[in-house]
């Protein structure tokens, strides 16, 4: 009898303390359930938030960029002046020619560059390119085709700005001339120099155009026979320890062969035994 009673008791215990551990059990499962579920919810909802402002931020980026180019586009369209048959360029590097400006309107018409009359360099008081190339065409129409091509288009590292000169009643010779330096212009013939003159930079600060014809004639070259503006003196800089000139030669070929032989080469003045460094450079 007390061997039966034992028995159930330890049976009672057991049973309690399985049902303890069981509940024990549960509850823990409960609660790494409800973690389990806390984390997922707050990772999808950081996921969805994440996503969100990634859309936003690139539909703000999208609609600051159109509105960029709207912008960009209408300031283009305001600044275009009164249609004419004249172009000016603008923000030409200083190593530009003339061959870059008709290389544009190459591309810029389908029969090449016979729309241009004429383009002129502008210059500044001390005879420095300024940038800045005045081309005038046969009508207002291969005008229009020039800008719409040129206009942004990058050259030498710069961008272009192309826009109208002058007006539709302009005419070719005065528009030209306004922008065209007087030393271009030929005295004998009111013809221009532009592309057959180089420019001297670097003589000592007392040469004369006398003894810089003297020293080209000593080397075999020879500027235009019988004008008297084949050398001129230019102007510089107040105090500038340079002279610099400009020489006119009969062609292109000949002004071109004059800068690959004298660039970058050293004039010794023999009175002080002093050597200058001379820089050449043909002018349009």
């Amino acid at each position: 009898m007390m061997a039966s009673t034992t028995t159930t008791a330890r049976q009672l215990v057991a049973r309690v303390f399985t049902a303890r551990q069981t509940t024990c059990l549960s509850s823990i499962a409960t609660k790494t359930c409800q973690r389990a579920s806390f984390h997922t919810t707050q990772h999808m909802l950081n996921s969805t938030s994440s996503t969100t402002e990634k859309k936003n931020f690139a539909e703000n980026m999208s609609k600051q960029f159109i509105g960029h180019v709207k912008k960009q586009r209408s300031n283009q369209t305001k600044t275009f002046a009164e249609p004419s048959r004249f172009v000016v360029i603008d923000s030409l590097p200083p190593t530009a020619t003339k061959e870059d400006v008709y290389k544009l309107a190459r591309e810029a018409f389908v029969d090449g560059d016979k729309q241009i009359i004429e383009a002129v360099f502008c210059r500044n008081h001390e005879f420095n390119f300024t940038g800045r190339c005045i081309v005038s065409l046969s009508t207002a129409e291969d005008a229009r085709r020039l800008i719409e091509y040129g206009h942004r288009r990058v050259l030498g590292g710069n961008t272009l700005k192309v826009n109208y000169t002058g007006n539709a009643k302009s005419d070719v010779s005065s528009v030209m001339s306004q922008h065209r330096r007087s030393e271009m212009t030929s005295l004998t013939d009111n013809t221009s120099a532009s592309g057959r003159a180089v420019i001297v930079t670097g003589l000592p600060p007392r040469t004369q155009p006398e003894h810089l014809l003297g020293y080209l004639r000593s080397r075999n070259f020879f500027p235009v026979e019988g004008a008297p503006d084949n050398v001129l003196h230019l102007k510089t800089k107040e105090q500038s320890t340079v002279a610099k000139f400009l020489v006119k030669f009969d062609s292109e070929s000949e002004a071109w062969r004059c800068v690959r032989t004298f660039h970058n080469t050293d004039f010794l003045l023999k009175s002080r035994q002093e050597n200058y460094r001379l820089q050449l450079s043909v002018a349009y």
